[in-house]
C-alpha cells in the first residue's frame, strides 16, 4: 500500500508530469495552485486534434463518446446519437470546449480528490486560478454524489454548470457488501497455486505491463483512452505514485493492474491482460477480484471506473452517474450559452441514456 499522503502524492505528480513525456497524445501546460494547505495540479490544454481526454472535454464528446455509442442496444438510439454528436461539435468547437483549465487533474480516467477538498474555499480558487489563465472555462472532473457531495455543493453555490459524463461503479461501504455467487468465485481464483500477484519493480516487469495495457485499452477498446508511456509507469512505480502488480501463472506474467490510493480512496487506471490467452484463464476476472480484495482488506473506497456495466454491478459495486463540473461566467454570452446548452443535453438526454441502458 502507499505510503505516501495526499500532498506528498499531489507534489510528485505534478514534478513528474513537468517532465514531460508521460502521456502521449495530450498537449496542455501543468500549473500548481497552493489553496488551504492542499496542492493542487491543473492543466491548461491547448487547441490539438484529438487531445486526451483528460485534459479535453471536446474529445470525450466527440472522439471517447463516438466509440462508446455502439454499447446503446437500440439502433434508433444509436444513429440519433451519432447526430447529436454531430450536431454539437462545432458549436463546442468555438465555445472554446477543447482548451479548458482542470483543477486537481491527475489526467487519469478517474481523478480523486483528498479530504481537504470536503471543505476547500472554491472561489478563492477559482479566482487564483483565472489570475493564471482568464480565457479559459476552469473544469473539475469525476465528480459523484456518493463521494463528493460537500464538493458538489461548494460548486452550485459557487455558480459552476453540471455536465454528466458518464456512470462508475463505487465499493465505498465494506460493510454493507454481501458477496454474492460472482465474486466468490472470482476471489475463490486468488488462491489457485501456481497463480501469484506480486509487486512489479524490475524494468522488465514494467515493460510488459505497458505492453498489457496497451493492448487491452488502446488496441481493444479506443485509441482515445489515455496512453501512458513507459516513463509514465516507470516513474509511478520508482516514486510510490503508482502501485503496479501482475498476475503470474508459472513465472509468465499475463496480466497487470495499476492502482492509485490518495487518503482512502483507491482508482484503479490501469489494468491489462494477455489477449492472445483462451478466455477460460478467466485473466480479467482475476485481476479484478485482486483489485476488489485489496480494496476491501485496506479498507478503501473503491472507485472501479465506468466499463464492464453489467460484470460490475454483479460484484455489488453500486452504480453513481458521475459529472464534471464548469464555470465559465467570466466568458462570453455566446460561450456560456454553449456551455448551459451542453449541459442541459447531458442531463436531460445523455443522463438517461447512461441509466436506462446500463452503461
Amino acid at each position: 500500500m502507499s505510503m505516501l499522503n495526499a500532498q506528498q502524492w499531489h507534489q510528485g505528480y505534478f514534478e513528474m508530469m513537468l517532465e514531460g513525456s508521460k502521456i502521449a497524445q495530450l498537449d496542455a501546460d501543468f500549473v500548481c495552485y497552493q489553496q488551504q494547505g492542499l496542492t493542487i495540479p491543473a492543466t491548461i490544454s491547448h487547441t490539438k486534434v484529438n487531445n486526451s481526454y483528460v485534459v479535453s472535454p471536446l474529445t470525450l464528446i466527440t472522439g471517447y463518446a463516438q466509440d462508446e455509442i455502439p454499447k446503446v442496444r437500440f439502433a434508433a438510439l444509436r444513429w440519433f446519437s451519432y447526430q447529436l454528436v454531430k450536431i454539437v461539435e462545432k458549436p463546442l468547437q468555438l465555445a472554446g470546449v477543447g482548451t479548458v483549465q482542470t483543477l486537481n487533474n491527475q489526467c487519469l480516467s478517474t481523478n480523486m480528490y483528498c479530504q481537504g477538498w470536503q471543505t476547500i474555499n472554491l472561489s478563492k480558487l477559482r479566482t487564483q486560478a483565472l489570475e493564471t489563465r482568464s480565457g479559459h472555462a476552469l473544469l473539475l472532473r469525476s465528480l459523484n454524489a456518493a463521494q463528493h457531495s460537500p464538493i458538489i455543493e461548494r460548486c452550485e453555490q459557487d455558480g459552476w454548470l453540471a455536465i454528466v459524463t458518464r456512470q462508475v461503479y463505487l465499493h465505498t461501504d465494506w460493510s454493507a457488501v454481501v458477496a454474492g455467487k460472482d465474486l466468490k468465485t472470482d476471489l475463490r481464483l486468488l488462491k489457485q497455486p501456481q497463480w501469484t500477484f506480486k509487486k512489479l519493480v524490475t524494468e522488465q516487469e514494467i515493460e510488459r505491463a505497458k505492453v498489457l495495457y496497451d493492448a487491452l485499452y488502446l488496441g481493444k477498446y479506443s485509441e482515445h483512452n489515455i496512453q501512458f508511456t513507459l516513463s509514465f509507469f516507470r516513474h509511478g512505480v520508482q516514486s510510490g505514485l503508482l502501485s503496479l502488480y501482475g498476475l503470474f501463472y508459472q513465472e509468465e506474467m499475463l496480466a497487470c493492474v495499476g492502482m492509485v490510493i490518495i487518503d482512502g480512496d483507491m482508482t484503479c487506471p490501469i489494468l491489462g491482460y494477455d489477449l492472445q490467452q483462451p478466455q477460460k484463464l478467466g485473466l480479467y476476472r482475476r485481476a479484478s477480484a485482486f483489485t476488489i480484495n485489496y480494496a476491501q482488506q485496506h479498507n478503501l473506497r473503491f472507485n472501479m471506473s465506468s466499463g464492464a456495466p453489467w460484470f460490475k454491478r454483479n460484484r455489488k459495486a453500486k452504480a453513481e452517474i458521475e459529472y464534471s463540473y464548469v464555470y465559465c461566467q467570466h466568458l462570453s454570452k455566446p460561450k456560456q450559452w454553449v456551455w448551459k446548452t451542453f449541459a442541459w443535453l447531458t442531463k436531460h438526454f445523455y443522463r438517461p441514456i447512461l441509466e436506462k441502458q446500463g452503461l
